[in-house]
């Protein structure tokens, strides 16, 4: 037992001496970030409940004092955060590690604060005074950790109070923090741009600093800053320029290339001066990124044109350059590489297509964003030469290269992305119909590959591919023949036809074969097969577009071969006729019966032929000529050829004589003539695609608002036209309701789109072998089988060249005028380049709110009141309040003592003035005296005018001071005259408008609420309307920190605030509310509340707010009479209490028509009834006034009367002190408001 009470004993000892020391050595008993993560990682399958259980402990590890503890756990929470879990709830404690002393966890807390900050972070203004102690550390390791932090938390008001230390710290001795405080300046910049232009020149100087990475930062700085505003920095070129020939950083050349790049539009003369050193960095350096950045700038920066004869060898320089981004096996340069001749490609299309090879092995590339970019390319170089072999490359990227046979088209690739083989398709019809069709020499082979296109399944494309067919047979009569034939094959693949269910699928293609072969019927082959193709049940599931086409084709059809039997007919041929009708009649009925109107009424007119024709074959079965009827029939669809319009033919339109197009039919009325919406119409062009009919419609609509325009041009004045149409801009500049839109690149867009219609028989044609495609001219465009192996010493035959082909003549108005500028806009239309490519607009996602920046000038020099914030420290709340308190005590003394000092020298004066008037008064008696003394001789009389003078001054003065003229001071009134003459205070008037009139009062009331005092307030209203009725008239109080208001408490008699009135034209009514008081008394304090009503037989909404400001004179006791005696005593006794002092001056304005006494009397009475005071104790020239608040606070006052301050005018002086500062301030406002 005595063993075991040892080893207790000992334990409790050790126990005593461990638990003396710091916690922190008992801190392996808390998870570690290493422990958490591992916990994590061993806790899969219950992650969030494991999760769970630590987001708990750290809660409880946070409120730990010990500083180890709470860095660690915000350690843990911040690794949490990542995961996605909130930390927001750990705000303050965050800052409360950021500020410890140990490196580790201050490294902690600021990694915690750039993670969860937001701007609007609430503690964020606690961290002004730690970021500052912190920048003053000695240790370079904290100042480069504060310096990081900031730059992720930085708010306008951190950047405002911090920037001026940061500027200072630009000095500083070591290269490493002047190098972070050039970077932080940059986000100081965005948070705050005033603090830009006072710390330009000092950052200016770290150009020339010593070290170079300070340098490299400066330039990254001012690069992003010029970024926004260029012109800013046009003064800095000279320093730059020697930093780029001397400098052999490569990122920081890189950034300053990017500069010059920004500054050369707005200063020309820097590209010469800038050609040669990038010319020699073009040439030597072996840093791919510092030779994309210049081949970069030599392309957009001007200096190819401003190269002069060099410049197609500066250009050849900078393509074989770029040679070796493609080259490399970097994807990233791959991309750069094609990126830059991209922007070549229009300036110097030549010499991107010697690099055609590795541009075209680019295609194949298995990154997407790379075959994209070469795509681009591979557009921009096709020409006549190289049109086939670049449309087979593409045609290759539609299909896996693992497909055998045409049936593989008709199946969706489960390889290739839909998106990429749409745009590859829309790319082929883009080169080859560019330019109206400029570059195809062969149309029967373009014929071939948008069949070919049109089997391609998983994309659709059906749209475009109708339009590209339709468009090739009307306007390329030579390739109508082949075109029907391949049309005939469309209509006739079975499996194409079932692909008209599938989602993805080109099956409207089918309505160009169909129009085709009804359009051009004289070259089919066997029109019962076509008839058959276009009756097939696979019709009923097709477009209703696609169906209504087949129906009207087949008529079309129909006829052409009604008119090739008239001249064999027999009565054989006639069976067979009549067969072949009732069959279609009977197979039409699958259309009557389609969904769509257009269908059905198409089918129905068809079916009604076919009866005709049938009726009238059977009235004459044995004749062997054909009805009348069947003669007739062809005449109904090809009376003529259908021919392409020209696309002048509108211009060309000759206007008949007598015919004004700018005249108006009708006059308009002059209120209605406004071309404000022609002007608004005008700046928004339409969209152009690549369909040249709406082009042409287009062109028509802008045409007639061209003609509109111009009539409005002739029929006003063009200086009255011009300040209208400015008006009415700036009107829409200011309207927040319309956005004005920049729409000049879409103009451009369309003129050059509309530029492009160029006449089809200029097109040159030129001699070229298809043999390489798979597709022969001579086969009738089946597809060549190609042997496995090529021989490579044997040169292939060339392919007879196709005969040229033969185009259908545009279609002109009568008695059109031939123009000589037909040629000439044809020529120059020619010379113009269409691109392929989409207009999309990005949001860049680190972009940032850099509005503050482009808005600072840094040409103007600084002025004199231009400077960094002042430094401002940061004190405890306690320290704070000590000083303000002291502040405000000096500000009351000196107040006092100026205000005494004048009083007294006041004083001075008036006593100086009497002196004087009552010497000259005694002079003039004296020499009274002495002319009575000669006159009588007597030395008794002498002494009774001596005595009756002074009598006489002493009447005199009384009748002074009765008119009012005397400038001593009377006694003060009495108490019980003061009680009798005070006022009672009117209501204030808290509204007035047209509609109504609203008063208020407000007492202190008798009742309580729960122990807590109520303010009655009675609010008077009037109805200043003299024929309407105010209806459904009510209050909607809002409650404050300071007042509440009272429901469940009624006025005996009077209605409620809360009740809703109706007021009469010319009536009145009063309403009461009472409101609970829950603040303390101050300066400042109102009753809000809101008043809604209704005018009859008006549907206006009315809604007032109403402030009634409540006067600290309301929350003071009536009832406790002060005795002078009791005053006395509590002035004695509590005197220290009355620790806030203050005085007021109140001027009163003296009448000779009343006397000063009564003047008094009403200027104490209007004080004494408008605050509430009492009058403790009435003594000559003075009173004591006392008042007490229902919270306790008391004031004490002394009243002093001045007549010497000025003639005419008297000044009450009331000198305060109080027990609370608060009550004391709305006191001395009240009284200043007093016009007595």
């Amino acid at each position: 037992m005595e063993r075991h009470l040892t080893l207790l004993g000992t334990s409790i000892f050790y126990f005593i001496l461990f638990s003396s020391r710091s916690f922190k050595h008992i801190i392996m008993f808390e998870k570690s970030l290493t422990d958490l993560i591992r916990g994590i990682r061993a806790n899969k399958k219950n992650e969030q409940k494991y999760i769970a259980v630590c987001l708990q402990e750290i809660r409880n590890e946070v409120k730990s004092n010990d500083i180890d503890v709470k860095g660690i756990a915000v350690a843990k929470l911040t690794y949490l955060q990542m995961l996605g879990y909130d930390m927001s709830w750990a705000s303050f404690h965050i800052v409360e590690v950021m500020s410890s002393p140990k490196l580790l966890h201050k490294r902690a807390g600021y990694l915690a604060a750039a993670q969860s900050f937001q701007q609007d972070t609430d503690v964020l203004m606690l961290t002004t005074n730690l970021i500052k102690k912190d920048l003053a550390s000695s240790q370079p390791l904290e100042i480069g950790i504060a310096v990081n932090g900031l730059s992720h938390i930085v708010t306008p008001d951190l950047a405002r109070d911090l920037c001026q230390d940061l500027v200072a710290m630009l000095n500083h001795s070591r290269p490493y923090i002047r190098k972070k405080v050039v970077l932080v300046l940059y986000k100081v910049f965005l948070k705050f741009p005033e603090a830009l232009r006072v710390s330009f020149p000092r950052l200016k100087e770290k150009l020339e600093d010593a070290d170079p990475s300070v340098v490299s930062a400066t330039v990254s700085v001012i690069c992003e800053l010029a970024r926004k505003s260029p012109r800013n920095y046009l003064s800095l070129a000279p320093q730059l320029f020697r930093l780029l020939t001397t400098s052999a950083n490569n990122w920081m050349l890189i950034k300053i290339i990017k500069m010059f790049a920004s500054l050369t539009p707005l200063e020309p003369r820097l590209i010469k001066k800038l050609l040669p050193p990038l010319t020699s960095l073009i040439q030597t350096t072996p840093a791919m990124s510092l030779l994309y950045e210049c081949i970069h700038t030599v392309i957009t920066g001007g200096f190819l044109e401003a190269a002069g004869d060099s410049s197609h060898a500066l250009a050849a320089t900078c393509v074989n350059k770029l040679r070796r981004f493609l080259e490399d096996p970097d994807q990233n340069l791959k991309y750069v590489g094609l990126l830059a001749m991209s922007r070549l490609l229009s300036t110097h299309p030549k010499l991107i297509s010697e690099h055609k090879d590795i541009i075209l092995e680019c295609i194949d590339d298995d990154d997407f964003s790379i075959r994209f970019r070469a795509l681009d390319l591979v557009v921009g170089m096709a020409n006549k030469k190289s049109l086939v072999d670049i449309v087979k490359r593409l045609i290759a990227h539609l299909v896996p290269a693992d497909s055998n046979g045409a049936s593989s088209l008709h199946e969706a690739s489960s390889v290739l992305d839909p998106v990429y083989r749409t745009d590859i398709i829309n790319r082929i019809v883009f080169i080859c119909s560019q330019n109206q069709y400029r570059n195809v020499a062969n149309f029967e082979w373009y014929i071939t590959v948008l069949v070919g296109l049109a089997h391609v399944s998983g994309v659709s494309v059906g749209e475009i591919l109708t339009n590209q067919l339709m468009d090739v047979s009307v306007r390329v009569k030579s390739v109508r023949p082949f075109a029907v034939k391949q049309m005939f094959r469309l209509l006739s693949d079975q499996q194409l036809l079932k692909t008209a269910k599938k989602r993805d699928t080109n099956i409207e293609v089918l309505s160009a074969a169909a129009w085709i072969c009804g359009e051009y019927c004289s070259f089919l082959d066997n029109i019962p097969s076509t008839l058959e193709c276009l009756l097939t049940s696979y019709v009923v599931d097709m477009p209703v577009k696609v169906q209504a086409i087949y129906v009207h084709n087949i008529i079309k059809i129909y006829g052409f071969w009604v008119n090739e039997l008239i001249d064999e007919w027999n009565t054989e041929l006639q069976t067979e006729f009549v067969k072949v009708t009732e069959v279609m009649k009977d197979k039409m009925g699958m259309f009557t019966r389609s969904a769509d109107l257009e269908v059905q009424e198409r089918a129905c007119s068809a079916r009604a032929i076919f009866d005709i024709v049938l009726e009238s074959i059977s009235q004459d079965l044995t004749s062997e000529q054909a009805p009348l009827a069947l003669q007739g029939l062809p005449a109904l669809f090809s009376l003529y050829e259908l021919n392409p319009v020209a696309p002048k033919a509108q211009k060309k339109v000759p206007v008949p004589e007598g015919l004004d197009l700018d005249a108006w039919i009708n006059e308009p009325l002059p209120e209605l003539v406004d071309d404000s919406e022609s002007e608004i119409a005008s700046m928004e062009s339409p969209t152009f695609d690549m369909d040249f009919s709406t082009a042409t419609t287009a062109s028509k609509k802008k045409k007639k608002k061209s003609r509109s325009r111009k009539y409005e041009e002739d029929s006003e004045d063009e200086e009255d036209k011009e300040r209208r149409r400015a008006a009415r801009m700036e009107a829409l500049r200011n309207d927040p309701y319309y956005i004005m839109s920049d729409k000049s690149e879409k103009q451009k867009q369309a003129a050059r789109l509309l530029d492009l219609e160029d006449d089809v028989d200029s097109i040159p044609i030129v001699k070229l072998s298809v043999d390489d495609f798979g597709i022969s001219a001579d086969n009738g465009g089946k597809p060549k089988k190609h042997s496995k192996k090529k021989s490579k010493g044997k040169r292939q035959p060339r392919a007879p060249s196709p005969p040229p082909p033969e185009y259908a003549p545009e279609e002109m108005p009568e008695d059109a005028l031939a123009s000589g500028s037909d040629q000439e806009g044809n020529t120059k239309r020619r010379g113009s380049n269409q691109t392929y490519g989409k207009n999309v607009q990005r949001k860049d996602i680190f972009a940032t709110d850099d509005d503050g920046l482009n808005t600072v000038d840094l040409s103007t020099p600084l002025g004199a009141d231009e400077r960094l914030p002042e430094q401002q420290t940061y004190l405890s709340p306690e320290e704070l309040r000590r000083r303000e308190e002291a502040r405000v005590r000096v500000e009351r003394r000196e107040r006092r003592l100026a205000q005494s000092a004048s009083t007294t020298a006041l004083k001075d004066d008036g006593e100086r003035k009497k002196k004087k008037k009552k010497r000259k008064s005694v002079d003039e008696s004296a020499k009274k005296s002495r002319k009575s003394t000669s006159t009588s001789g007597t030395k008794d009389k002498d002494k009774k005018k001596k005595k009756k003078k002074p009598t006489a001054t002493v009447e005199s003065e009384s009748e002074q001071f009765e008119n009012g003229h005397t400038n001593e001071v009377p006694d003060m009134p009495t108490e019980d005259l003061l009680k009798d003459q005070r006022k009672q205070i009117p209501p204030k008037l808290v509204l007035d408008n047209d509609q109504i009139e609203v008063h208020y009062q407000l007492s202190l009331s008798d009742e309580k609420d729960n122990g807590i005092s109520v303010i009655e307030a009675k609010l008077f209203m009037k109805n200043k309307l003299t024929d309407a009725t105010l209806t459904n008239l009510h209050f909607t109080t809002i409650e404050t920190f300071d007042f509440r208001y009272v429901e469940h408490m009624r006025h005996s008699t009077l209605a409620s605030i809360s009740d809703t009135f109706e007021l009469e034209a010319g009536k009145e009514i009063e309403a009461v509310g009472y409101f609970a008081i829950t603040g303390d008394i101050r300066r400042g304090l109102c009753l809000l509340c809101d008043l809604n009503y209704d005018i009859q037989d008006s549907c206006a909404l009315n809604q007032l707010v109403l402030e009634m400001n409540v006067q600290p004179s309301v929350f003071l006791i009536q009832d406790q009479p002060m005795d002078p005696t009791h005053f006395a005593a509590l002035l004695a006794e509590h005197g220290q209490e009355f620790d806030y002092r203050d005085s007021v001056a109140i001027e009163i304005p003296i009448s000779t028509e009343t006397a000063v006494d009564q003047m008094l009397i009403d200027a104490l009475s209007t004080i004494t009834s408008t605050t509430r005071l009492q009058v403790v104790e009435v003594v000559p020239g003075a009173a004591s006034l006392y008042a007490k608040s229902i919270q306790g606070s008391q004031i004490a006052g002394l009243l002093k009367y001045d007549l010497t301050s000025q003639e005419g005018r008297a000044t009450i002086t009331i000198d305060l002190k109080c027990t609370d500062d608060g009550f004391l301030e709305a006191f001395v406002d009240q009284l200043n408001s007093i016009n007595v």
